[in-house]
């Protein structure tokens, strides 16, 4: 590894870091109660990728919704969505839309994750407020 991709890597690191701390301050702040878990949101992101369900999702931190076609790659406790390279830790997540269809229903309920359908969607949110 060169020494220029080890500094962007640390950068890289050091910024994820910084934005899990804000997001924590920022929960502890609201007292808000968590919906979700790691493992809960890996295993829809699972599900997602297995119905190649496009989706959007909006982090606490900022009012914008993002669209995502595909998931670039899951890890135990985030997601990529796009080539920015900044992963979304499941910390962050406010809430995802997906489409609604009977098999992605049914396999919620298997997971006894807690969502909300409305019309053609499928809304899960990551906190309580």
């Amino acid at each position: 590894m060169t020494k220029k991709s080890e500094l962007y890597l640390l950068r890289n690191k050091k910024k994820r870091d910084s934005r899990i701390k804000e997001t924590q301050n920022f929960i502890r702040s609201k007292s808000f109660s968590s919906l979700m878990n790691n493992y809960k949101w890996f295993q829809i992101f699972e599900l997602i990728e297995e119905h190649q369900s496009k989706f959007e999702l909006k982090t606490l931190l900022s009012s914008e919704i993002r669209k995502a076609d595909s998931i670039l790659e899951l890890e135990k406790s985030s997601i990529l969505i796009d080539n920015s390279g900044e992963f979304i830790e499941f910390l962050e997540l406010e809430q995802i839309v997906v489409k609604s269809t009977l098999q992605l229903k049914s396999e919620l309920d298997k997971l006894n994750a807690d969502f909300h359908e409305d019309l053609d969607n499928i809304t899960i949110q990551g906190y309580r407020k």
